[in-house]
């Protein structure tokens, strides 16, 4: 399995509708998600702790709301550890 981060933008006129439907996911699937809306971005993120494990990208997507899933961006990230990045040097 893999880890996402989402990014969805949705309209003002539409931000009701996204929090039903994130809402409607329950409880676990809201609490991954911070919102811009009352600062006027109208946008949604998973928390950076709260990424999307999923076994692929279109089921990373489905997380979030059908009518914003052709403006949402995902995209399979990951961490790095201290070792990971000596490496990376030592290869370069």
């Amino acid at each position: 399995m893999s880890k996402y981060a989402v990014e969805s933008p949705h309209t003002p006129e539409k931000c009701l509708q996204a929090l039903d439907e994130v809402r409607e996911k329950g409880e676990d699937t809201l609490k991954k998600f911070a919102f811009g809306c009352k600062s006027g971005e109208n946008t949604d993120w998973v928390y950076i702790d709260s990424y999307i494990d999923a076994n692929s990208k279109k089921e990373a997507l489905e997380t979030v709301p059908e009518f914003l899933r052709n403006k949402v961006g995902a995209q399979e990230v990951g961490r790095f550890t201290p070792e990971e990045i000596r490496a990376a040097h030592e290869e370069a």
